[in-house]
């Protein structure tokens, strides 16, 4: 009876650490919030690179008005990148990574 019990473990899979890789996983856990600034700044950097392109075959006055909408751009990806950092710090602070009181020394 014993036995049975005994077969009904999971099996262990035994990896070798001696390769030199660290045995934390590689793995980077993103949260849903950084995911979705994260994902708002890859649409804003696809959208400079039209813009971009599209200056090149502009006239002066459309040049002018795509240069406006790229700074705009540029102001609104520093503002995504900051609060993308204070993502990553609430995170660390909810794993434990961080004290609670680095949040308010990121502000």
């Amino acid at each position: 009876m014993m036995n049975d019990h005994k077969d009904q473990h999971l099996p262990v899979v035994q990896q070798d650490l001696d390769d030199g890789e660290p045995s934390c996983s590689p793995k980077i856990y993103v949260s849903n919030e950084e995911a979705a600034l994260l994902a708002e700044m890859r649409r804003l950097r696809e959208q400079s690179v039209e813009l971009k392109n599209a200056m090149r075959d502009a006239g002066p006055e459309q040049r002018s008005q795509l240069e406006s909408e790229i700074k705009e751009m540029r102001t609104k990806w520093k503002d995504l990148a900051a609060q993308r950092e204070k993502a990553f710090i609430r995170k660390m602070i909810m794993l434990g990574h961080l004290p609670p009181e680095a949040e308010h020394r990121s502000s």
